[in-house]
């Protein structure tokens, strides 16, 4: 164990590059075979050095991975329950880094033996347990959430992309909303006053509002239909939520939350609760029970919307700002303007939304990557405007205040792009 734990020192803090390369290729035999499980688990159950712990962990996540048809059903489930008694028994005293490499065995484990016995599909039982514990447990609980949703959506490498999808599939009809529920319940947990709110020290608070933003936003970009939809193609897709996730989304509640977290927090967490705004406007048509519902939702987005640009609260965060031009170059890629322009203070709303973007325009060297979605936006409300009816003083109104806010629009980028020449 002594040599070990002087092998992991020399790989994580050894000056030496020779030294270095030397101890990652003796630790690298732990991963050689599956005969070193025994031993893997020997060092978790008896070193205390944080860095030998995660070189057990990393190892242990390796030999699962590649010697998996080699265990039996026994073997598999023991494992896993010895990872979770390790995380349950050790809370308080692990790294975040060991913890997060834990995490990532068990879920790797789970999603490997997903269709081997029924123990793993019950997941989610034991991660309640969890949450239920104290806080470091809590914080736990959320991680392995957090982690599961991310392995279950993501192809091992050499298996076979129809097990994967296999057990995706599976996962997102037995599991995946039980876990978006959970982030959204100890979202509001957090985000409550009164006498019910949960009471934790600030840093412990941060910790689990991250956490719980990060699976409402991994469970909301879930590829649900097996797309696979490339980073790249960027706000393209529609988010493709089962018809089980109906009540939670269709509810406003689970929206102006969002905004809560959002206009309540600085970075990272307010640009998490706008990630996970980005995708919960992106939400199918079809997942509505009536087009009453959908406009009920709608105008809750252009209700939170608005309020930021009148506050412009946490718009100097550039992480803030890029997700909130973001969520309106969305908008008008999941709604129709026939359907924007029924919505109460759409006028007002257009005004700040030219004023924003001339803004932005005008500062463009700090918005560079963003100012594409607002540009984006705009044009598809010009593309959208032969179609608008202009059959009421109303209608017409708006179609006049569109035409003058596309104008000034198109005017300030034109200045723009003339006046960033000589920095260019």
């Amino acid at each position: 164990l002594s040599q070990v734990e002087s092998l992991c020192l020399a790989l994580y803090q050894g000056t030496s590059s020779s030294a270095r390369a030397e101890a990652q290729k003796q630790l690298l035999t732990l991963q050689s075979t599956a005969d070193f499980i025994p031993q893997c688990q020997f060092i978790l159950d008896n070193s205390s050095l944080p860095y030998a712990q995660l070189v057990a962990s990393s190892s242990l996540e390796n030999l699962v991975t590649q010697f998996w048809n080699s265990f039996t059903v026994e073997q598999k489930l023991e494992l896993r329950n010895y990872v979770l008694n390790y995380l349950a028994t050790h809370a308080q005293n692990l790294e975040e880094f060991v913890v997060n490499n834990l995490c990532k065995l068990l879920c790797r484990i789970t999603k490997l033996g997903w269709f081997d016995s029924n123990e793993h599909r019950e997941i989610v039982d034991e991660i309640m347990k969890f949450l239920d514990a104290s806080i470091d447990h809590s914080l736990i609980g959320l991680k392995l959430c957090n982690s599961l949703v991310d392995e279950m959506n993501t192809p091992i490498p050499g298996r076979t992309l129809t097990l994967h999808r296999k057990a995706a599939v599976s996962f997102r009809d037995q599991t995946l909303l039980q876990i978006f529920q959970v982030a959204i319940a100890t979202l509001r947990s957090i985000q409550e006053v009164g006498p019910t709110k949960i009471q934790l020290a600030p840093e412990k608070e941060n910790k689990v509002a991250n956490l719980a933003l990060s699976i409402a936003t991994e469970c909301l970009s879930f590829d649900f239909i097996g797309t696979n939809p490339e980073e790249s193609a960027e706000d393209v897709g529609t988010v493709q939520v089962p018809s089980s996730w109906r009540p939670i989304v269709q509810d406003t509640l689970t929206m102006k939350l969002l905004f809560e977290c959002y206009l309540t927090s600085s970075p990272p967490r307010s640009n998490m609760a706008l990630q996970a705004l980005v995708q919960l406007s992106s939400v199918r048509r079809s997942l509505f029970s009536s087009e009453k519902e959908r406009a009920v939702f709608l105008q809750e987005l252009m209700i939170g919307i608005q309020s930021i640009m009148q506050s412009k609260k946490g718009l100097e965060h550039i992480d803030n700002y890029h997700e909130f031009c973001r969520l309106l170059g969305r908008l008008k890629a999941s709604y129709q303007l026939s359907e924007l322009v029924k919505t109460s203070g759409f006028t007002e709303w257009l005004e700040n939304a030219c004023f924003f973007t001339i803004k932005s325009l005008q500062n463009w060297q700090h918005s560079m990557n963003s100012i594409h979605y607002l540009l984006a936006l705009w044009g598809r409300l010009v593309a959208a405007l032969p179609y608008l009816r202009a059959d009421s003083m109303d209608s017409q109104r708006q179609s006049q205040t569109l035409r003058s806010c596309v104008l000034q629009v198109v005017e300030s980028y034109i200045k723009t792009m003339l006046d960033s020449v000589d920095t260019v």
